[in-house]
């Protein structure tokens, strides 16, 4: 028996059997409710929309795309310092500028007033330490921070008598300072993928400051030496991917003279005892500059920093009119730079 089909049936059979061939699954459901004479079109050829997107994640911790962002462990900064050193002490008075306006006949008493001839020239260092800044808990901003800086250079010291005489003399002098502080900081991020930090702290710790003299110049001037603990508050902004503003600010807790790592001697004991009996003193730091990164884990620091104290002495000291005690101020200028490495 010869059967006859229509031209449409027969070409459904041949695309049916073509379909089987090469793996094309059907719409069935769709051929069930298809009209006599309809072409029958394969699920191959009909658009539709993914209902799902994958994305690899690159080792970002679960963050796909760019990562956020992160501050580093560890930083040292190396560089130098450039300091600029003045000092007065004045009897009978509670500021230096209250006694120089005095009539001269009222001027009475031992001076003593310098400045640095030519800047202190030395060495910095300072080591920043985060070990859990990579945390997302609110222990990433504990730290540590330490340094030490030490500069040296030539004074020109002048001492004035009641008599209205005076001797100056050049004295070779140096001025160390030791930090040892823990920190607390507060990470942000900028930008519109928060791809640069930046932070805001707290410190608070112990500082030393010594000035020594030479002693073999035999000079009317005295070195100061100062122990004391320090708290303040400091701020880094990003402004551009290769430099932050960075400020700073410190209070000092009675800083007084007299006070030395090595503990008492007889040098320590005349910062007090030649301007009285007893003394009070406070102090402040404050500083200003930029930072960035520039290759790799490399960067730079540039810095101003205003350092200043105050001591008021009372009762007689050893120095001629310094029957009453008086003032002392001390003074530093410096500018610190350095190259940073981080990690």
């Amino acid at each position: 028996m010869v059967a006859l089909a229509s031209p449409p049936a027969q070409a459904a059979a041949a695309k049916r059997e073509d379909s089987a061939r090469g793996g094309v699954v059907l719409d069935l459901e769709g051929d069930a409710g298809r009209k006599p004479g309809t072409p029958l079109e394969s699920a191959s050829h009909t658009p539709t929309a993914p209902v799902l997107e994958v994305a690899l994640d690159t080792g970002s911790g679960g963050t796909v795309g760019a990562d956020a962002a992160r501050p580093p462990l560890a930083r040292l900064t190396l560089g130098g310092t450039t300091t600029w050193r003045s000092y007065c002490a004045r009897p009978g008075v509670k500021s230096c500028g209250e006694y120089d306006r005095l009539p001269a006949n009222e001027r009475l008493g031992d001076t003593v007033s310098y400045s640095s001839s030519v800047p202190y020239l030395g060495i910095a260092a300072e080591l920043e330490l985060q070990p859990l800044a990579q945390r997302e808990s609110w222990v990433r901003g504990l730290g540590l921070a330490l340094g030490y800086r030490r500069g040296f250079s030539s004074t020109d010291v002048t001492l004035v008598s009641d008599a209205g005489q005076s001797t100056t003399r050049e004295v070779a002098a140096t001025d160390s300072v030791l930090t040892a502080q823990a920190m607390y900081r507060y990470f942000f991020g900028m930008g519109a993928a928060r791809e640069r930090f930046g932070y805001a702290g707290l410190r608070a710790g112990l500082l030393t400051r010594a000035f020594d003299v030479d002693a073999s110049a035999e000079s009317f001037l005295t070195g100061t030496h100062r122990v004391f603990p320090a708290v303040g508050l400091e701020v880094s902004v990003p402004l551009v991917d290769w430099a932050r503003l960075e400020g700073a600010g410190q209070f000092f807790v009675s800083p007084r003279p007299g006070k030395g790592l090595g503990g008492g001697s007889s040098a320590l004991d005349a910062e007090l005892r030649d301007y009285g009996t007893a003394v009070s003193s406070f102090g402040w730091e404050a500083e200003l500059g930029v930072a960035g990164d520039l290759w790799g884990p490399f960067g730079y620091s540039l810095r101003f920093r205003l350092t200043r104290f105050q001591d008021t002495f009372t009762g007689a000291g050893t120095r001629l009119g310094w029957d009453a005690g008086g003032v002392a101020a001390e003074t530093y200028s410096s500018l610190h730079w350095g190259i940073t490495a981080s990690y």
